[in-house]
């Protein structure tokens, strides 16, 4: 067991580190967890996402209804995303361009081909308290039985997966696409 929650710390870290360079987070922005048995891996409020180091990850029992003040602002969302789902791993990243277009739009349809086929389209949520709240997660736990992705107006992009690699491919992805979007049509 020592040896497999080495392996989701040292995930945790990477995948942190491959969001801050590609900009899909700032310095202290986003968040990154893991669910592992009845527990979940989560990162500290306040880290740098670029620079994780083991201290910034949490482990918390997934099974308890309480909110560590360590923990990251969104850990309601992660908890209720694991209770509720099949996901075995969530990134929670603010890229630009997705974000963006979120204000203008409900639904992103991506008109690149990788974007199509990875993604498909990805619902925009449009919440009247978008960050760290009970209809954030109650929302994110219902969209995300059925997708991969989805987007929260004005807020960022929420992705699962069974590895934290595959949920950062989504919004990796996802980012590529809104940039095309962005500027399809423009000469």
């Amino acid at each position: 067991m020592g040896e497999k929650v080495e392996r989701l710390i040292e995930e945790i870290i990477r995948v942190g580190e491959l969001l801050f360079r590609e900009g899909l987070v700032d310095a202290v922005a986003g968040n990154l967890s893991v669910r592992f048995r009845n527990s979940i891996f989560i990162t500290r409020r306040g880290r740098i996402t670029g620079n994780l180091k083991r201290a910034d990850v949490l482990r918390l029992n997934l099974l308890k209804d309480f909110l560590d003040p360590r923990a990251s602002s969104e850990l309601i969302a992660h908890r209720s995303i694991y209770l509720n789902t099949e996901a075995r791993a969530v990134v929670h990243a603010h890229p630009t361009y997705a974000v963006i277009l979120s204000y203008r739009n409900g639904l992103i349809e991506p008109i690149d081909s990788e974007g199509r086929e990875i993604l498909g389209r990805v619902k925009v949520l449009s919440l009247r308290k978008p960050s760290a709240s009970k209809e954030l997660a109650q929302a994110l736990s219902s969209e995300l039985k059925k997708e991969r992705i989805v987007l929260v107006k004005g807020h960022g992009a929420f992705a699962v997966g069974n590895s934290l690699k595959e949920a950062y491919r989504y919004v990796s992805c996802l980012e590529r696409s809104c940039k095309i979007l962005s500027f399809q049509g423009r000469r």
